[in-house]
């Protein structure tokens, strides 16, 4: 416990467990709560962030890497993350007899981490493991942003590109700002032909074990598929397939 490296790992802890507790630290207040020399600070946390433990993000604060929520997960079930994704996806796209999206946001777009067919879903080459897609125009961009606290979606809204795509297209803050209020209170986001011209989105929030939504999983179709009278029931297979993922990464709160 006294060694060099024991000390580095037990600050490497305290830190993981701050950053998890607050959501995100900048350097001085990181420094002033683990109280760490400033220098060996800096050189832990760019270990940290070379490991895939920690990410800076663009407001300059550390922030949990993708690497925790997973090794997370595998602790808790002893499953990867597409382990507990994959078979709710795929259910989800059979019910529907839609294309199925996994996503998460990154440098300010939401990307794809899996897509899901059927057999009896149009094939489409639009869309691709990796994908970098907007984040006002689009269902999985609504759903990962709308359980943000406001600071967060200030800081979202206040540097992204909200580029006009279709007639339909959200391209002013004060309206999307009561999108997401609106998509927050309803439980689920929508796409309604604000990226593309004649299809629609819906994308539904998953939590993790610390209630943060983490991801957000989406289905498409075209504007006669999720017209009003057939859209509850493709809800209801996407809110279940969410709430399913959710409590395999550790969420027991209420859904939703």
């Amino acid at each position: 416990m006294g060694t060099k490296g024991g000390t580095s790992l037990i600050r490497a802890d305290k830190i993981l467990t701050y950053i998890g507790r607050v959501g995100s630290a900048t350097f001085s207040e990181i420094v002033a709560k683990i109280e760490l020399p400033k220098s060996s600070a800096l050189v832990l946390l760019e270990i940290m962030i070379d490991c895939g433990l920690l990410v800076k993000n663009d407001r300059n604060k550390y922030v949990l890497g993708l690497k925790i929520y997973e090794l997370g997960c595998q602790s808790f079930h002893k499953k990867n993350l597409f382990e507990i994704t994959r078979r709710p996806m795929q259910e989800l796209s059979i019910q529907a007899g839609l294309i199925c999206h996994l996503g998460v946001i990154e440098n300010h777009h939401a990307i794809y981490l899996d897509k899901i067919e059927c057999p009896s879903s149009v094939p489409t080459q639009e869309s691709w493991i990796g994908k970098k897609l907007t984040l006002h125009a689009t269902a999985l961009g609504k759903a990962l942003l709308a359980w943000m606290r406001d600071d967060e979606i200030d800081h979202y809204v206040n540097n992204i590109y909200m580029n006009r795509y279709t007639d339909k297209t959200i391209t002013d803050i004060p309206t999307f700002k009561s999108e997401l209020l609106k998509t927050k209170m309803q439980g689920w986001a929508i796409d309604n032909e604000e990226s593309k011209d004649g299809v629609i989105c819906l994308g539904a929030p998953v939590f993790d074990i610390y209630g943060r939504v983490s991801y957000a999983i989406s289905i498409s179709g075209t504007t006669e598929t999720f017209s009003v009278k057939h859209r509850a029931k493709y809800l209801d297979c996407l809110l279940n397939s969410a709430k399913t993922i959710s409590y395999g990464l550790g969420y027991r709160k209420p859904f939703i």
